[in-house]
């Protein structure tokens, strides 16, 4: 992991129209860090994710990714700096194939080359296998891959992934984080990713902030991730 900073929040502060949900947040991300973001349900940990992506607006405050403010720029600009974005809930195109999900991906990079398919075929093997069937006939857990497929074939250098064990098994869920912690080591792809699932969190954090009513309350370090009693609390499960 390198100690420079790729994303960086100052102050930031969005909503839904007149009701506000983040209250000033601040943090940081060094460039090769896999951070998590826990706290029970409805704090705003997705709506962090939405404004870092740029699908809500900015209220005050700033978004740096690689040196530079991108608060003000819309969503496709900002992944085409290099971040990646799997929302909650997966949003494949379900009349499109799989290869075609893919292929949108592409819309987000200059050029991506025949391999990239091959490398992203072999993280999730089941998509080659159905590669012309439509998205929407997958499982939940495809889904998911295929989601995260569709991101990657852009080679970003920040991956946002909102929920990503949400309503799938166990199995896959696994295989996930262990791709996730592989490209960190083997790439350097920093990951910022929302989750209730203590053991995921376990598995893939280096890092975690947990979030309450709009804020970052505390930061635990690896050993306090490990400490069931202390996620737990956090999660309020």
């Amino acid at each position: 992991m390198s100690n420079s900073l790729l994303l960086k929040t100052s102050e930031l502060r969005t909503g839904y129209g007149s009701k506000p949900v983040l209250q000033g947040v601040n943090f940081q991300v060094k460039q090769g860090e896999i951070l998590a973001v826990i706290g029970r349900n409805g704090v705003g940990k997705s709506t962090l994710m939405k404004s870092l992506i740029g699908l809500l607006p900015t209220g005050t405050g700033d978004i740096h990714f690689a040196g530079k403010s991108i608060a003000h720029l819309p969503s496709f600009k900002r992944a085409r700096l290099g971040i990646g974005y799997v929302p909650q809930g997966r949003d494949v195109f379900p009349r499109m194939s799989v290869e075609e999900n893919l292929k949108v991906g592409e819309s987000l990079s200059n050029k991506v080359a025949t391999s990239k398919y091959d490398e992203i075929y072999s993280y999730f093997p089941i998509l080659a296998e159905r590669r012309k069937q439509a998205a929407g006939t997958l499982s939940g857990g495809q889904q998911q891959q295929l989601a995260i497929g569709r991101v990657l074939i852009a080679s970003p250098s920040l991956i946002l992934l909102d929920e990503p064990s949400e309503g799938i098994q166990p199995s896959i869920v696994k295989d996930i984080a262990r791709l996730m912690v592989k490209l960190n080591q083997s790439q350097g792809l920093t990951v910022v990713f929302v989750e209730q699932n203590l053991e995921m969190i376990q598995s893939m954090a280096q890092r975690c902030y947990v979030m309450d009513k709009g804020q970052f309350t505390e930061e635990l370090d690896p050993s306090e991730l490990h400490d069931p009693k202390v996620v737990k609390r956090c999660l309020s499960i």
